[in-house]
Formats: C-alpha cells, sequence, structure tokens
C-alpha cells in the first residue's frame, strides 16, 4: 500500500525545477551550512563586520527565494503534504530571517554613529533573540530522525496556540473597544439634546 509521502510524489509534477530532486535538497542544505557558519563568523568577531552582514542578507534573501519557489512548484501540496509541517517551519524560520534583517537595518539607522539609547538597547535584545532562533534551521538536517519530527511538531502547536490566543485577544479587545466608542457616541449624541438632571438643593 502506497504511503502518504508516495502518494504527495505522485501528484507532484514539477513545473521549472523539481523541489524533490537531490540537487534542490543539497542546495537547501547548503544554505544552511553557509548561514550556520556566517553566523559563527559574526558571533566570533571575524574579519569586518560589513562583509558577513551582506553575506548574512544574501544568505536570508536565497532562503526566502527557496521557499517562494517551493511553494510555487508545490502549490497546494505544499500545505497539506506528509511534510506539510516542515514546510511551515521552514517559512516560519524565513520570517524569522526576514523580521531580524530588518531589525538590524533599523538598529543600523537609529544608530547612526550616535550613542546606544534605550530604545536601539532593546532592538539589540530583540536581534539577538532572533538570531538564535534562526538556528532553529538545523533541525532540518536532521529531519529524517523522529525525535526531531516531534520536536518540530510541538513547536508547531504550540506558535499555532499562541498565534490563535493572539487572535481571540486583539478579538476580544477590538470588540470592547468598538463598544465603548460605540456607548460614548451615543452618550454624546443624547446629551447635545437633552441635558443631565440637577441635582436637589439641600437646604
Amino acid at each position: 500500500m502506497a504511503t502518504e509521502e508516495d502518494q504527495s510524489e505522485a501528484l507532484y509534477q514539477p513545473t521549472c525545477l523539481n523541489v524533490h530532486g537531490a540537487r534542490w535538497t543539497n542546495f537547501g542544505y547548503a544554505l544552511i551550512g553557509a548561514s550556520t557558519v556566517i553566523m559563527a563568523c559574526q558571533s566570533l568577531h571575524l574579519g569586518p563586520a560589513w562583509i558577513w552582514k551582506k553575506a548574512d542578507d544574501t544568505t536570508t534573501v536565497l532562503f526566502t527565494v527557496e521557499l517562494l519557489v517551493r511553494i510555487f512548484e508545490k502549490g497546494y501540496l505544499f500545505f497539506v503534504e506528509d511534510d506539510k509541517n516542515w514546510n511551515f517551519f521552514d517559512a516560519l524560520v524565513v520570517a524569522i530571517s526576514l523580521f531580524s534583517m530588518v531589525i538590524t537595518q533599523q538598529a543600523a539607522a537609529s544608530a547612526n554613529g550616535q550613542a546606544p539609547n534605550g530604545a536601539a538597547m532593546q532592538k539589540m535584545k530583540v536581534l539577538r533573540t532572533l538570531r538564535l532562533l534562526r538556528l532553529l534551521r538545523l533541525f532540518r538536517v536532521f529531519k529524517g530522525v523522529e525525535e526531531v519530527n516531534r520536536f518540530v511538531e510541538l513547536l508547531l502547536n504550540s506558535v499555532r496556540t499562541v498565534f490563535l490566543s493572539l487572535i481571540v485577544v486583539l478579538a476580544g479587545a477590538t470588540l470592547l473597544l468598538t463598544v465603548v466608542i460605540a456607548c460614548g457616541a451615543t452618550a454624546k449624541a443624547w446629551l447635545r439634546d437633552h441635558s443631565l438632571p440637577k441635582l436637589p438643593e439641600i437646604h
């Protein structure tokens, strides 16, 4: 009997590139290796910092292109195939990498030769956390290990739970704010045509 992976392989038909092929897989692994080396060199402050910054941005762009090509090639299979958890995991890490790149550029622009202030220090703390999270892409190398697969599934379920909780909280806050604004507008409209009763005089 065919497994789900075999069925997804049968459904997938390459359009421009075979993203299930060994060459594409090795390209992804090479990107992961290069990105890890670049991050290590940045942490150890080896050589000019701007070189590693450019190289880091380049790998981030290549990871983004690699993900977009897979989404284009696979179509709906990207979201329903047996490796869908890994696909979502890769999308999460790419989003973290892009956000990290934006934060880095903003921190560099805000510093502009000035002494770091509280906002700049906060951005640097966020940046360090994001850089650590980007190391999660190393798990992709070990995706054949069952324990790693379970960890990724647990991580994605946690992210999904947090995301849904935020949506519920934001929806509740929006509803409450809408009710408050509506009540305030109604009260103002009523006061334009009416006046509040005067308090009785105390003799």
